[in-house]
């Protein structure tokens, strides 16, 4: 059996319509991890096309922020008072694209989702189990783990919200993070953060005998993105594709 998983679409529908179909060629199951509208140019259709396709979804920290109609609180460290100015004009501009029925939809998204495959247990969450804004890296302590899946059983943990790609083993079971559909990130040495023209997600195999993860990208046009943003009348729009490539 083949389960895929995708998390932060971020409201780029141009990179979610590439990479669906890919997936669900192949894929039995496929689940996201949330965060699924906030800060692009097409939150309305993204959650649209999530609730045609009737995938089970996670609650982000985004999704419940656009949900009870509150400001999003983002990370705002490092970032400086003009960068602050522009994604809060984002954030409300995002607020008054979705519908209400969008807002149904995503108070509808569960904290965990728990997927059984092949007599295999996948623990599906945004940020961690306990917390959607707490985010799991390669640099977690193996004790700090503990506390984070204190109480909690699977063979596999599967988490967003970093946008970041991870594998790694924690005591018998595997962690994982698809990375970012619609937000991917590439830093450099020089602290610089760039943002691909690939969506990511991973693809699991589960079998009788047989665990396999394949964290994957799929590029995508970027044109097609640039111009779905231009048209978005979202605030800012140079601003937003100044970091693409």
């Amino acid at each position: 059996m083949k389960v895929a998983i995708i998390s932060d679409v971020h409201g780029n529908l141009t990179a979610l319509e590439t990479v669906l179909p890919a997936i669900r060629k192949e894929a039995d199951r496929v689940v996201c991890l949330g965060d699924v509208a906030a800060t692009g140019p097409q939150p309305h259709e993204t959650i649209a096309l999530l609730k045609e396709l009737d995938l089970p979804c996670v609650l982000g920290n985004t999704d419940e922020s656009l949900w009870k109609g509150a400001p999003d609180e983002f990370n705002r460290k490092g970032m400086s008072t003009d960068e602050v100015r522009r994604m809060k004009a984002l954030d409300e501009w995002t607020r008054f694209q979705i519908t209400n029925t969008d807002r149904e939809g995503l108070s509808t998204f569960k904290p965990t989702i728990t997927v059984r495959a092949a007599d295999l247990a996948i623990l599906c969450y945004h940020g961690s189990p306990r917390s959607n804004t707490e985010g799991i890296l390669p640099t977690t302590s193996d004790d700090e783990l503990a506390r984070v899946f204190s109480k909690r059983e699977a063979n596999i943990f599967a988490g967003g919200h970093t946008h970041r790609q991870m594998v790694r083993r924690w005591r018998n079971s595997i962690v994982v993070n698809p990375g970012s559909v619609g937000l991917p990130f590439e830093q450099y040495g020089d602290g610089t953060t760039k943002n691909p023209a690939w969506a990511e997600y991973v693809m699991l195999t589960l079998g009788e005998r047989e665990l396999n993860v394949e964290l994957r990208r799929v590029r995508y046009d970027l044109s097609k993105l640039t111009d779905a943003v231009r048209k978005s009348r979202m605030p800012d729009p140079e601003w937003w594709l100044a970091d693409w490539f």
